[in-house]
């Protein structure tokens, strides 16, 4: 767009004046989904002049297009009193707060540093002011310009500012970052305009105030369209769809706790948003240079527009009837789904625990994704099981990419996520589920990644509930109440829970068995040395060494017992667990220790956060139907370690198994298509493989004898001594094509710098194993 005239650019607006906010305004109250589409705007309009491919200097963004923000009004004078725009000015605020670090810890060229800081603050006689002037945000402001991870705010303007901070550093698209950021920090502050009107004297500002916030308030999109929606209803049916219209959106207000606009409560804009995108979207904008809006972005705010041009052709709405049913049935199982997503949101329910988890960690893209897959017609039993599916897809998808330090957000992940929306949309239970495992296997990382997580800016605000995740996992495998809720509830009466230390901070005591203090420093960060306390605990502790915290932890929480001899004796419920994932009691802490509890996390993360979950909520599909459905699809590869077992037996009939116990589990994973890297400890990688069938029980894994299918158990074994070994009830098989092996472990290749991980069956972040693996044995796809 070509510059509005009487409008002034960010910089103008905020570069060397002074703003305050008056006693009768509200705090600071803009949400994630404020900052999340503030961010989408602006890298939408930006990436329609930018070319990542063909760009010079940031003087090109002279010639980039504008992008208009809407009028702030103020009082006139020196310091102007914001009467409507605060929250727009805070959010643009924080946000070149943000852009002033990022550009000063990662542009290398000075040249092309942009300067912020007269944005942000003035100085007079050494004394600093933030051009945004409220006297109790002021110490929340310089907490974040100098990135103090200490803060701790006390009022509810200070945290929402540190929240949505930490959502801009969360959710900022990494396509502006690098190159590409100074040219949008330039188009940022030249190029957003804001028409400011000033008022010149504060009666008139109350006035001008109460007329904006009580009266002359234009329809929203949700009324616009419902407008022409009734218009379409023959007219003896106007009266009863406008009833139940507006009864599904009082419903939908109704569950609103707060106004998350900071201005008028845009429920029903955000509830009809979900709903159309979820239903009728199907296609998005591209990110390359002079891309237009798509479905997905016209069906934002402004979806009424939208509506009106596609009712018939996208939607399906020709007759009376239809548009009659488009509410009446529709609108109303829709908003039916969406309250049920978010009651399970707010309260954890049994069998809807991932909605709770995920909502916990803002993923609210669960909804829209439930909605999608969600028909009219569906059965409430079908309904469940697509909650379920969709809710644990998004707990899988969003805990893995955290474990990897990888952003969760829509933005970040919305052409995935979107791809997935539209595969999902009003199908049968298996193909949805047959979707969600498909695309949770084509992830670039996997939950090996638990092992290198660690705390810090980014993870702090997850790390929280994975604990949490574990501690109360290992309570329900007891038998126990969860106490979830309770772990990651910050605002709740009485001691609230904090992530504690178990090697103490105390470098001097430990220095032997680290480099150095940084060394020292990031171990302890690990969450293997981290486990969830009281706050009340977790600072008396502090001091103290780890012989005499490790007996006060015995009245802790499940986690923090087991580094107890004393969680060991006469506690059954417990060492069923031990048996299965390894605990074990830890009397002097090493950073030995630290590596080792991160093993019993990744063994317990791997039945957590398992695809096959998703498969057993349908009841199973065959491996033909998902060979099919995923032909177009590159298999994943596996380390499978199959350790004292006959490995000529493995290669006689095709095959590898494992003990359910411990991590056997894993095995399930591997499904067929599957490349399998065979590793036997203390040996090497002996062979190479495709699987071929997915785990059975051993009674109902079939090999071929002398041209006849045969129980595994039933032929003859090279070694049966190795198959007497084995527990019928608890061994699982896969089929194995082998492609390259040694007839004889000796023969196993192994070299320094290789990984392995303690899990039957993974897959590896680290790329590099496997190629050595596959230039030792002269292995390609298309081997024999």
């Amino acid at each position: 767009m070509q510059k509005i005239d009487k409008t002034d650019t960010l910089k103008t607006i905020l570069s060397g004046r002074k703003y305050t906010v008056d006693y009768f305004q509200r705090e600071y109250r803009w949400g994630q989904k404020q900052i999340e589409q503030m961010l989408a705007d602006f890298q939408s309009t930006f990436e329609e002049f930018y070319d990542p491919d063909n760009h010079d200097t940031p003087e090109e963004v002279m010639n980039y297009g504008f992008y208009y923000m809407g009028c702030i009004i103020c009082t006139g004078g020196s310091v102007k009193k914001i009467i409507d725009g605060q929250q727009r000015l805070t959010s643009l605020t924080l946000l070149i707060i943000y852009l002033n670090n990022l550009q000063k810890e990662t542009v290398k060229d000075e040249d092309l540093l942009v300067p912020l800081d007269d944005m942000i603050y003035s100085k007079a006689f050494s004394k600093k002011s933030f051009n945004i002037d409220v006297a109790d945000r002021g110490t929340c402001m310089q907490a974040l310009l100098q990135k103090d991870e200490n803060y701790v705010p006390v009022n509810e303007s200070s945290q929402n500012m540190l929240d949505r901070y930490q959502d801009i550093e969360d959710i900022f698209p990494d396509e502006l970052k690098g190159e590409a950021l100074p040219y949008f920090i330039n188009w940022l502050i030249e190029k957003v305009l804001l028409l400011e009107i000033d008022t010149p004297s504060d009666d008139e500002a109350h006035t001008i105030f109460l007329t904006m916030n009580d009266r002359g308030l234009s329809l929203n999109s949700a009324e616009m369209m419902k407008a022409y929606i009734i218009q379409q209803v023959a007219e003896a049916d106007r009266i009863e769809v406008n009833r139940k219209w507006q009864d599904n959106i009082n419903r939908i207000k109704n569950a609103s706790s707060y106004d998350t606009s900071g201005m008028v409560n845009t429920q029903d804009v955000e509830f009809i948003s979900i709903w159309l995108r979820a239903k009728y979207a199907n296609s998005m904008r591209d990110t390359k240079r002079g891309a237009k809006d798509e479905d997905y972005e016209l069906l934002g705010d402004k979806f009424h527009t939208w509506v009106r041009n596609n009712a018939r052709t996208a939607m399906g709405l020709v007759k009376p009837k239809d548009y009659k049913e488009f509410v009446l049935t529709e609108m109303t199982r829709v908003t039916d789904i969406y309250l049920r997503m978010k009651g399970y949101g707010s309260k954890l329910t049994p069998g809807y625990e991932e909605v709770f988890y995920n909502a916990n960690r803002d993923l609210t893209y669960q909804t829209m994704l439930a909605i999608a897959a969600i028909k009219n017609d569906d059965t409430d039993d079908i309904v469940q099981k697509k909650i379920q599916m969709t809710a644990k897809f998004v707990d899988d998808f969003a805990t893995i990419r955290i474990l990897n330090f990888k952003k969760v957000n829509w933005n970040t992940n919305k052409y995935l996520l979107f791809h997935a929306m539209q595969d999902i949309r009003n199908e049968d239970c298996k193909t949805i589920g047959m979707v969600y495992v498909r695309t949770l296997r084509r992830m670039d990382v996997t939950v090996e990644g638990i092992t290198r997580f660690s705390l810090n800016r980014f993870s702090g605000r997850y790390m929280l509930h994975i604990l949490a995740r574990f501690t109360s996992y290992v309570n329900v495998l007891m038998g126990n109440p969860s106490h979830f809720e309770e772990y990651v509830d910050r605002k709740r009466q009485g001691n609230t829970y904090d992530i504690e230390h178990i090697l103490p901070d105390k470098y001097e005591d430990y220095e032997d068995s680290f480099t150095d203090y940084e060394d020292f420093e990031s171990t302890r960060n690990q969450i293997g040395n981290l486990i969830l306390l009281t706050r009340d605990k977790n600072r008396s502790y502090q001091a103290m060494k780890y012989s005499e915290k490790v007996q006060k932890y015995m009245g802790d929480n499940i986690l923090a017992q087991a580094l107890n001899d004393t969680a060991y004796t006469n506690n059954p419920k417990f060492l069923t667990v031990v048996n299965e994932y390894g605990f074990h009691a830890i009397p002097d802490f090493s950073k030995q220790s630290i590596a080792d509890r991160a093993e019993i996390y990744l063994r317990m993360a791997s039945d957590i956060w398992n695809p096959d979950a998703i498969k057993e909520i349908v009841g199973g599909w065959a491996d033909d139907d998902e060979k099919d459905f995923f032909k177009n699809e590159k298999g994943r590869e596996f380390t499978v370690g199959y350790a004292e077992r006959s490995w000529p037996d493995a290669l006689k009939y095709g095959f590898l198994s494992a003990n359910l116990g411990g991590s056997g589990k894993s095995i399930y994973n591997v499904q067929v298509g599957d490349t399998v890297y065979c590793h036997i400890a203390g040996y090497g990688f002996v062979g190479i493989g495709e699987c071929t069938s997915t785990a059975v029980p051993m009674k109902n894994f079939k090999v071929m004898v002398d041209g006849t299918s045969t129980p595994v158990a039933d032929a003859p074994w090279e070694s049966e001594e190795s198959k007497e070994k084995l527990d019928p009830n608890k061994e699982v098989f896969i089929g194995v094509a082998w492609k390259k092996y040694v007839t004889d472990i000796n023969g196993g290749y192994w070299e320094k710098g290789m990984t392995t991980v303690p899990l039957v069956a993974y897959m590896l972040n680290d790329k590099t194993t496997h190629q050595k693996v596959r230039d030792h044995f002269g292995y390609t796809d298309s081997a024999d």
